[in-house]
């Protein structure tokens, strides 16, 4: 008689090894040249990359695809170069594309997508990818937070990732890929839910963006109004974005735009959807204790190359 447990690795060897076919080795131009000498699978750790589509579609993070082009590594081993198609650094996605046809062999298999909104704490879901260089490794966790419209577009995970997990394929315990690996903050996964990259492939509009990747958190403001207000905190930014070329800096708190403090984590989104080509925004940051303004041009989100915001 087959034991639960026989029959729980049988299913997950199953999805493991169906999100191996789907998962691809990045690693761009510029972390080729950085890498450091000597270090076995160096390559592979820069990250991964999910197989959006077969005619050769590539999703990733923006912080794997830091140049034009990339060298493509199929989980069979073929190998091949990948263009840039587009760059969202404040998303921190990139979409990059091979030629399918001149790979010979088998066709590519797309991943198969799955809804995140429908994610319960506590569900299952695995990453794939290749931390520290381990090729295609396999990891298990549980959610902490599901994303939520208008609020929050990230699957949060108490899962172990490690550099080389970024860009690849967080999956519920079906195998339906539901994000994006991007980080690790406080010593959760954090996951940029599919959603957001089916709005950006959908996208054919530019839009203005900062270039920045963001974190809401809670500030202080002088008495008078109200006690605290939401501020984002800079986690990271395009050094070529419309944000770095304004002199804000990584730790810069955004606190409010032309005088009013934000009043949710969402506002600021909201305020850059409806701001014109070269539209001046004028922003309070906060930075070591002092208060100042910010006058930024926001760029365009889909601009292709290293130059993407």
């Amino acid at each position: 008689m087959t034991s639960l447990n026989e029959t729980i690795g049988t299913e997950l060897d199953a999805i493991a090894g169906a999100l191996r076919g789907v998962t691809v080795s990045v690693q761009s131009a510029r972390s080729r040249r950085s890498a450091p000498s000597g270090r076995s699978g160096s390559g592979a750790g820069q990250g991964a990359g999910i197989v959006w589509s077969p005619d050769g579609t590539i999703v990733t993070n923006a912080h794997v695809a830091a140049a034009d082009s990339a060298t493509i590594t199929l989980s069979d081993g073929r190998v091949a170069l990948a263009r840039m198609v587009s760059r969202d650094a404040r998303r921190d996605l990139a979409v990059l594309r091979i030629d399918a046809g001149s790979l010979g062999g088998p066709a590519m298999r797309a991943a198969v997508m799955g809804q995140p909104s429908a994610l319960r704490t506590g569900e299952m879901v695995l990453a794939l990818g290749h931390p520290l260089g381990v090729e295609h490794a396999l990891t298990m966790g549980v959610v902490h937070a599901a994303p939520q419209p208008g609020r929050s577009p990230y699957v949060v995970a108490d899962i172990r990732l490690a550099p080389g997990n970024s860009g690849g394929p967080l999956a519920d315990a079906s195998g339906r890929v539901v994000g994006v690996n991007s980080m690790i903050v406080g010593g959760l996964g954090v996951a940029i839910s599919i959603d957001v990259v089916r709005e950006m492939l959908a996208g054919s509009a530019p839009r203005p963006t900062l270039g920045v990747q963001l974190r809401p958190v809670r500030v202080r403001i002088p008495s008078g109004a109200k006690e605290s207000s939401v501020g984002l905190l800079v986690l990271a930014l395009d050094p070529h974005g419309a944000a770095a070329r304004a002199g804000i800096i990584q730790g810069d708190v955004l606190l409010g735009h032309a005088g009013r403090p934000f009043a949710n984590g969402s506002e600021l989104g909201t305020l850059l959807r409806d701001a014109s080509p070269g539209t001046m925004l004028r922003f309070d940051v906060g930075r070591g204790g002092h208060r100042f303004t910010c006058e930024v041009v926001p760029g365009s989100a889909f601009s292709s190359g290293r130059r993407a915001a």
